[in-house]
């Protein structure tokens, strides 16, 4: 599975509940001391009978409207709270095809080359273009390569190590990061890259659809940014599509 979407900054559903919870026995504490002392004072110089009996409907009130406030207060703010994580997926992420989008993948491409040392950990950017995919739309229509647009995001997805980020920049074009240990390794995961394309159809209703992927490939140094690693990446990649399309190319 790839690291498609890296919401640091979000908290889950679960860590959101549980400061909700936390949140809540806090206001109840406080609650609960501040009726009770206001009880206590208002009433210590009434009989007894009656300042125990204030005391108690303090404390019968308290369980059943306190709780009941927090009750609302907390599903409102759970709601609100699953209503933002949508908002932030839909944000980072290429609804078509699940893939992070382009803003994304800068976005977390940035961090991983600035926190890697790529003298002993290397780094590589893929992009990936689809051959001749005006053509799927012209004979099948737009919504068949939509279709072969997620088929193809799917074989990428299975093509490349876990923890790898991938996204669809545009149209039909992707980006891959991933670590390698060798350039054989950069070159045997283009290859794979290329081959799955090539050699998955995508089955749209009563047709399979074929279709190839020309990779290029830009290895990162100590002084790249992610957008220079694109640029040699890009450049690899219209050498590829040059030599006739359906293969790789690498720019060291």
């Amino acid at each position: 599975m790839t690291d498609n979407h890296n919401y640091r900054n979000v908290p889950t559903e679960r860590q959101f509940l549980l400061s909700i919870i936390e949140t809540c026995f806090w206001i109840m504490l406080f609650a609960t001391t501040v009726a009770l002392a206001a009880t206590w004072l208002t009433t210590r110089h009434l009989e007894a009978s009656i300042h125990y009996q204030a005391l108690l409907t303090s404390i019968v009130l308290l369980v059943l409207i306190v709780p009941a406030c927090i009750g609302i207060i907390g599903r409102q703010s759970i709601l609100n709270h699953r209503r933002m994580l949508e908002v932030t997926r839909l944000a980072h992420t290429d609804e078509m095809t699940g893939l992070a989008n382009r803003r994304s993948f800068m976005q977390e491409a940035t961090e991983r080359l600035k926190s890697t040392n790529v003298e002993l950990d290397g780094i590589a950017v893929f992009i990936v273009d689809l051959d001749h995919f005006k053509s799927v739309n012209d004979v099948y229509g737009h919504s068949a390569g939509d279709e072969v647009l997620i088929h193809a995001a799917k074989q990428m997805e299975k093509a490349v190590p876990h923890g790898s980020l991938i996204c669809r920049l545009g149209g039909e074009e992707f980006a891959i990061m991933l670590g390698y240990r060798s350039v054989l390794d950069v070159h045997e995961r283009a290859e794979e890259i290329r081959r799955r394309i090539a050699s998955k159809p995508c089955t749209v209703g009563e047709h399979s659809i074929s279709i190839t992927a020309s990779v290029g490939a830009g290895i990162a140094h100590s002084r790249d940014t992610v957008s220079s690693v694109m640029t040699r990446a890009d450049n690899a990649l219209y050498e590829a599509k040059g030599e006739g399309r359906n293969r790789f190319a690498i720019a060291a």
